[in-house]
């Protein structure tokens, strides 16, 4: 079951809802690149540090990784997710419910716009931030389906490592 509030400095599993399947980094081009493990028992604990002077935003920092110095989850200008220095790495804004789900999104952006995605790959499930569609209001229904877009992320609950 997942945790009722995030304590800065713990560390935790982010495992995607339904799967329980905890991210997890994998080396890619001379980066750690951030994807979904294989199995429930191989995910990396993270730990959430909350920026000294905005609250609301926190740098997502791994307990390991190949690289020294390289922990902190860093969106790069595609959308993908890496492992990179505290002073390279975005911060992320975070919607915690009642029942431990975790919804997140880049701080540089509102909710709306840059939420956690899993992309597939192969067999691998990678980590981006693009994941959005825009809402349609209810006057301007799709032209192909007639109905409203809604927002396409993904969902992860946080647990203790």
């Amino acid at each position: 079951m997942g945790v009722t509030e995030i304590v800065e400095g713990k560390e935790y599993l982010l495992r995607k809802v339904h799967l329980e399947l905890a991210l997890t980094y994998q080396s890619h081009s001379n980066y750690d690149y951030v994807k979904l493990s294989g199995d429930s028992k191989s995910g990396t604990p993270v730990v959430f540090e909350q920026h000294p002077d905005r609250p609301g935003e926190y740098y997502i920092r791994m307990t390991s990784s190949n690289w020294s110095d390289y922990y902190y989850l860093t969106r790069d200008s595609k959308g993908w997710v890496y492992l990179d220095k505290k002073s390279n790495a975005s911060r992320f804004c975070f919607f915690l419910d009642a029942w431990g789900r975790i919804k997140f999104w880049h701080y540089s952006g509102n909710e709306d716009k840059l939420n956690f995605k899993l992309h597939t790959r192969g067999d691998t499930k990678w980590l981006s931030t693009d994941g959005y569609k825009r809402y349609l209001r209810d006057d301007e229904p799709n032209t192909r389906t007639g109905e409203r877009a809604e927002i396409n992320r993904d969902l992860f609950e946080v647990v203790n490592a």
